[in-house]
């Protein structure tokens, strides 16, 4: 799927709006993270996606939050 577009202004940056019928297809919506790489006079789009294992990879001693205590259980929850 293709479109011809023109490139607007965003505060002090340039922006360029995402057709509502490729956002269905890649099911984002206002606040979606996407990647953007430029390969010669191309810019390249695609939707972010993760991966556990590298975000996992990312958590320390320093920056893992404390277990926090919710309460008692409540219906069929196991603790």
């Amino acid at each position: 799927m293709g479109a011809s577009m023109r490139i607007g202004k965003w505060g002090s940056s340039l922006a360029v709006r995402i057709p509502k019928a490729i956002a269905e297809q890649w099911d984002v919506s206002e606040g979606s993270h996407i990647e953007m790489a430029s390969q010669g006079d191309q810019v390249i789009m695609r939707k972010q996606t993760y991966n556990l294992a590298d975000l996992l990879a990312d958590v320390t001693s320093d920056n893992l939050h404390q277990e926090q205590d919710f309460g008692e259980s409540r219906g069929r929850e196991q603790w």
